[in-house]
């Protein structure tokens, strides 16, 4: 018995020690969020190098039309063929590619940017919160009478 009760301490202090790391160390990862990634954008880091980003909107075609980020290429999975060259024609490598789609729950702006680095465009990400965080940051403040 006092086998049992002698690992039973040694794993309870392992587990003290281990909740205490945890909790105190400088590196510690988040458990309370999502991990980051290492390609998602927010719009705060995209204010100060605006001039040198291309906008790149993975939603469908008609709600590209409906509204966009000003300046952003229409680029999707049903428009590639068409749509990929024309981005090539905008494209210039000192640029960084940040593909949005129309929310944080969306996963074309990831899969859109993962397909735009296999074809050769390292520098491409994706907007955190998508087309409705640029809509929230760029919506006019409502008038008060």
């Amino acid at each position: 018995m006092t086998g049992t009760r002698e690992v039973g301490l040694i794993l309870l202090g392992a587990l003290l020690l281990g909740g205490v790391t945890a909790a105190v160390h400088p590196k510690r990862p988040s458990f309370l969020g999502p991990p980051d990634e290492p390609n998602e954008i927010t719009l705060a880091q995209t204010s100060a190098a605006s001039a040198k980003i291309l906008w790149v909107d993975a939603r469908s075609d008609a709600e590209f039309v409906a509204g966009h980020i000003p300046g952003a290429l229409s680029l999707n999975f049903d428009n590639w063929p068409d749509a990929f060259p024309k981005f090539l024609d905008h494209y210039d490598p000192s640029q960084r590619v940040i593909v949005y789609c129309s929310a944080s729950s969306c996963q074309l702006s990831r899969e859109i940017a993962e397909k735009l680095r296999a074809s050769g465009v390292t520098d491409a990400g994706f907007l955190k919160g998508g087309w409705e965080a640029w809509q929230k940051e760029h919506s006019p403040a409502p008038r008060t009478p």
